[in-house]
């Protein structure tokens, strides 16, 4: 990466064309220069090459993230949207911004992904994953129906009920029911509907076996949910889901006034690790977090296929967001707190909209 990234330093993108051009996008893009990647990534678009251009648009649209330049982003990601044959590439291009977008809360993922929405379910309604116009990507129909199912979070975190609803019976009624389906794209669309089922009921219930915070503390989610609850879910073996449970439980403390609970719920993966020692190392590695063990089979409750999985509950125990959360979604101005801010904002937006008092 670092070799990548001196050799990305040295060229210069006016010096290229074609293929080369190209490969200096894909070069500095390793090299994270993401500048120079962006330079010639764009540079590659303009000049009307047909082989890589959704390739170059989609290092154009991750160097622009990483920059932090989310308007261009967005910009480019239209562009590529309403130029080119939506493809796999594209099809991943624009699901990797959606999930960029959601992650650092910008309201724009709703209409991004409203954007998209014609030419994803002509994708599904082919009943066949969808390939690469160039290149050897491909999007299986799994992963077609989950990304095209986002558009109905994202309306349902804003509020918009009725226009979600559409939304997914347009998802479903997309997929041929003729369509051959592998077992993994049959468990993402069956998870990604199981999940969609939970935003308005109550939570599931979770029994819990045992608490890592202390020997003494209560083995329990609190059935006071109060101002709001978060749940993360993950299994044992998840290195980055272990060391997130610090910050949650910082987030938990820092909180505790507001009143907003937060738990991790662990399992025992055995399908990953096998044995009580295995399992029992990474328990020790939680001790003193907020984190409660919980059976394997709590997965089916929520759905849930990757991790770690986050669950908002309001104040009634009802399931206000749910989905796979970063890492870092109780760091500094942390995700899940805009999460729940918006989930507040989304509330009185809607007491508003009734005549009723905010």
């Amino acid at each position: 990466m670092h070799k990548a990234g001196e050799d990305c330093a040295k060229a210069k993108p006016a010096d290229y064309k074609g293929d080369d051009l190209f490969e200096l996008a894909r070069l500095c893009s390793f090299g994270q220069d993401w500048n120079d990647a962006n330079t010639a990534a764009i540079d590659y678009v303009n000049s009307r090459e047909e082989e890589h251009r959704a390739q170059a648009y989609a290092i154009s649209v991750n160097a622009l993230v990483r920059l932090n330049a989310m308007d261009l982003a967005i910009q480019t990601a239209r562009e590529m949207l309403w130029k080119l044959p939506y493809d796999a590439e594209v099809a991943y291009s624009m699901r990797n911004l959606k999930d960029s977008l959601e992650e650092s809360s910008n309201p724009f993922a709703v209409n991004l992904a409203a954007d998209e929405h014609s030419a994803i379910l002509k994708a599904l309604e082919q009943g066949v994953p969808l390939k690469a116009a160039h290149g050897d990507a491909v999007m299986g129909l799994g992963e077609i129906y989950e990304s095209a199912m986002q558009l109905a979070f994202l309306e349902r975190y804003d509020g918009r009920d009725q226009l979600a609803e559409t939304t997914v019976a347009e998802v479903e009624g997309a997929l041929p029911a003729t369509a051959a389906l592998a077992a993994e794209d049959r468990q993402l669309i069956k998870s990604a509907a199981a999940q969609y089922r939970l935003l308005g009921m109550h939570v599931p219930e979770v029994k819990v076996m045992r608490s890592l915070q202390s020997p003494n503390a209560k083995a329990q989610i609190d059935p006071n949910f109060r101002s709001a609850t978060v749940l993360v879910l993950f299994p044992d073996w998840c290195v980055s889901c272990r060391e997130m449970m610090k910050t949650l439980t910082e987030f938990a403390a820092v909180n505790r006034d507001t009143p907003i609970h937060a738990y991790g719920l662990v399992f025992a993966d055995e399908a990953v690790a096998s044995g009580q020692a295995a399992h029992d190392k990474n328990f020790k590695e939680m001790s003193g977090t907020q984190t409660l063990v919980v059976p394997a089979a709590t997965t089916e409750s929520f759905g849930a296929t990757d991790f770690p999985m986050g669950v908002l509950l309001d104040g009634a125990g009802t399931v206000r967001f749910i989905g796979q959360i970063p890492s870092t979604a109780f760091n500094g101005d942390s995700y899940m707190g805009k999460v729940i801010v918006r989930m507040v904002r989304a509330d009185g937006a809607a007491m508003k909209d009734s005549g009723k008092p905010k």
